[in-house]
């Protein structure tokens, strides 16, 4: 028995070699496996970009769940070009974009100008706002604040008026532009006699059109979806005030976007000529600090340098517009620096100071 056992104590010492030795050997030829699923939803951003989401927030799915007791999903059917329409027309008629018109029929620009009589369209599904009747209802509508929302009556009423108050009927803006409600132009057919509860109901159409044309530019909705709120409501202001924003100028604002470069994104909010006549304008600059004043609250306290001299930069080139365009109407400077000085402070409030020009 005695050999019996040596045999078995031979065979464990070896078993016990081979682990020890082999062991050390295996894991380094191993490759480290990679996680299914990736838990840490924070991606490492270049230096002072602020860290993002790559996924959805759960705030975000229910603020989505709660926009959908305000929005209609209208499944539209397809259309056969009649004589004398054009994308634009045929876009408005089912109340969509002609740019959501386009791409649903894989067009670009130049190709849609070339569409036949009896082709046939593919129409997107159109969205429409309901039981929308104050701010409040605008605001739950677009999944946007409510702070935010009177803030825009207030930045498109040069009449100042009450908060609960509107433009029931057209009148001139600032450039002249016959506008009703707040900010929307009217065009050929539109009502000229709008009830408080109409004006809301329009404002949350017009922003819900100036949603779906970002989220086009963007690429998908989850683009859209997964950008700072704050930020969010400042690039919805740009789009609603300048109506469009596809022009080559835009397009760094959207790769920034796209690409989660939040901080670059405002830098690129210094937007300041005139659709009509592309033309400067002073109003165009204030309006464009509204929307870094909204942006930057992302960051609390702590805004980032660059930003604030993006902010100071469009602050003095305002005024220095303000100033050619008060010689030119033969206007008071000074009363007009005044009230600019106010409305500017009035958006950053303690959060950032500007340098302002007084005389």
């Amino acid at each position: 028995m005695d050999w019996l056992l040596n045999l078995f104590q031979s065979i464990k010492t070896k078993i016990s070699q081979w682990t020890s030795s082999d062991t050390p050997d295996v894991k380094s030829k191993q490759k480290v496996k990679q996680p299914l699923f990736n838990n840490d939803k924070k991606k490492t951003t270049e230096p002072n970009e602020i860290s993002m989401m790559t996924e959805i927030s759960d705030e975000q799915i229910q603020t989505n769940n709660l926009r959908s007791k305000y929005i209609t999903t209208v499944k539209n059917p397809d259309h056969r070009v009649k004589k004398n329409e054009n994308p634009e027309v045929i876009a408005k008629k089912y109340g969509v974009t002609t740019r959501a018109l386009l791409a649903a029929n894989n067009l670009d620009e130049q190709s849609a100008q070339k569409i036949q009589v009896g082709q046939v369209l593919k129409i997107p599904p159109s969205r429409r706002v309901k039981n929308v009747n104050n701010l409040s209802d605008i605001a739950n509508a677009m999944g946007v604040s409510v702070d935010f929302i009177k803030k825009l009556k207030k930045a498109e009423d040069s009449a100042h008026l009450p908060e609960k108050s509107f433009h029931n009927t057209p009148y001139l803006d600032e450039n002249g532009v016959k506008t009703i409600g707040i900010g929307h132009k009217v065009l050929p057919g539109d009502k000229t006699k709008l009830t408080n509860a109409e004006v809301c109901t329009l404002c949350a159409q017009d922003l819900l059109k100036a949603e779906e044309h970002l989220t086009l530019l963007l690429g998908g909705q989850k683009y859209y979806d997964r950008i700072p709120q704050a930020l969010k409501e400042s690039v919805l202001d740009l789009t609603f005030n300048k109506g469009v924003i596809d022009d080559d100028s835009f397009k760094g604002l959207i790769y920034c976007l796209k690409n989660c470069k939040w901080e670059a994104a405002v830098n690129k909010l210094t937007f300041n000529k005139s659709i009509k006549t592309g033309e400067e304008m002073s109003g165009l600059n204030k309006r464009r600090l509204f929307d870094i004043s909204l942006a930057t609250k992302m960051y609390g306290k702590n805004i980032p340098q660059s930003n604030i001299n993006t902010a100071q930069h469009v602050y003095n080139r305002g005024v220095e517009l303000l100033r050619a365009e008060c010689q030119r109407k033969n206007l008071n400077f000074a009363n007009q620096l005044a009230g600019y000085n106010q409305d500017v402070q009035s958006y950053f409030g303690n959060r950032l100071k500007l340098k302002l020009i007084t005389k």
